[in-house]
């Protein structure tokens, strides 16, 4: 029996105007960066290589991390935020005469999928297939740098938690520059261990 880590790391504030950034390829300011991979050496928690979204928030960090610790780095696309369609990286003060579209998604985002956006349903299974991927292929302790809405949904997986649940999304924090930490246990089946949801990496 073996039992690994895996911290998934939320990336840092956008420089941005508050709105769905999606997957729209904003970046967070070097220093913020520089800031997270110093704090993640100074956390302690050892890991054998990273993982990351392809989008430059989360890259960037993990590229700073990656060579300060001198560990391996890949990307993988699947973890890459909901794609939010027509309002991704818009923000909200340019779409006032689209709020009811906003609020009905907000109510109930399995439901109400934004123009031309990713449904739920596919976001789910689409980080529902990277993470099943991860865990069947772990041998080392993990560190994966994505955004918040995948790691909502793997911990809805890890958990046996109903995604659909508009709950799971309003109640929930997952703070910029946080880390959640889930172990494996490998015997003869992969056991998933929620350990802690959304510390902060250091107080702002």
């Amino acid at each position: 029996m073996q039992t690994l880590n895996i911290y998934l790391l939320r990336h840092g504030k956008v420089n941005a105007a508050p709105g769905l950034h999606g997957q729209t390829d904003l970046k967070v300011d070097e220093e913020e960066q520089r800031k997270i991979a110093l704090a993640w050496r100074q956390n302690g928690k050892e890991v054998g290589g990273i993982i990351s979204s392809p989008l430059l928030r989360c890259h960037n960090a993990a590229q700073m991390i990656a060579e300060q610790d001198l560990l391996p780095l890949s990307v993988e696309p699947l973890l890459q935020e909901l794609d939010f369609g027509d309002f991704d990286g818009v923000p909200f003060d340019m779409l006032s005469e689209h709020w009811h579209k906003l609020e009905a998604f907000w109510k109930a985002p399995a439901q109400h999928t934004l123009p031309k956006a990713e449904s739920l349903d596919v976001f789910a299974n689409r980080v529902t297939c990277a993470w099943s991927q991860i865990i069947n292929d772990i041998n080392d302790n993990l560190l994966i740098v994505t955004h918040g809405g995948v790691i909502r949904m793997i911990l809805a997986q890890v958990l046996g938690v109903d995604w659909r649940n508009p709950r799971w999304y309003s109640t929930l924090a997952i703070g910029n520059a946080s880390v959640t930490h889930i172990t494996i246990t490998i015997d003869d089946q992969i056991y998933a261990s929620v350990r802690s949801i959304g510390v902060p990496l250091f107080e702002n």
